[in-house]
């Protein structure tokens, strides 16, 4: 069998075809979007209030006390005297029934005592009115006058949109040369054939 062999391959050309379209297009840089400018104003409102006026009329009442000469200072005045001369009162008489305690006299013993000497609920009660304050009201007001915001919008188009036209064109790139390799498939080739490392010898009939 003949262990030398060579194998031949043909490798063809590669080549790439590029097309490139014929085109119009808009100039780069200019600004083809449309542009809108949006003005606000600022809307508010004006609040004016006029509050609740309450007046009072104790002309009655100090009447009611006897009272009805005198103005709300004067029967300040006068009240206060009169709280004092009862609180005097107030003081004499718990001293008074502190004495009676002392005496030996009980609890009901001194109230039936105090009830003779006329100091009742209704005698202490003549210190208050008998007619209340006449109390009206004068309403208020309240107005809001408004004042609507505005906007103004102002759209600038664009009129004209000029275009340019770019050529097509046709790139042929080479990928890959035509060409053939050649590649030995065999053993090696040794000259002298006793350089071979597997090389033996012929041996000799020497009987012959």
């Amino acid at each position: 069998m003949n262990s030398n062999l060579l194998q031949i391959t043909t490798i063809p050309i590669s080549i790439e075809i590029k097309v490139t379209n014929a085109k119009y297009q808009y100039p780069e840089g200019k600004d083809r979007q449309p542009k809108v400018n949006i003005t606000n104003t600022q809307g508010g409102y004006v609040m004016k209030a006029d509050p609740i006026k309450v007046k009072i009329d104790t002309y009655e009442a100090r009447k009611s006390l006897g009272y009805g000469h005198m103005t709300d200072g004067d029967m300040m005045s006068k009240k206060a005297q009169d709280g004092f001369s009862l609180a005097f009162q107030g003081t004499a008489r718990v001293a008074s029934e502190g004495n009676m305690l002392a005496r030996g006299m009980t609890a009901s013993e001194i109230a039936i005592q105090n009830a003779r000497a006329g100091a009742t609920v209704e005698t202490i009660m003549e210190f208050l009115p008998k007619e209340g304050a006449d109390i009206t009201f004068d309403g208020g007001t309240l107005s809001i006058d408004y004042d609507m915001g505005e906007q103004e919008i102002d759209w600038d188009t664009v009129n004209e949109l000029p275009m340019e036209f770019v050529p097509g064109s046709v790139e042929l790139i080479v990928r890959d040369r035509p060409r053939v390799e050649i590649e030995y498939l065999g053993e090696p080739i040794y000259f002298p054939a006793s350089a071979n490392p597997n090389y033996k010898p012929p041996v000799l009939d020497i009987k012959g």
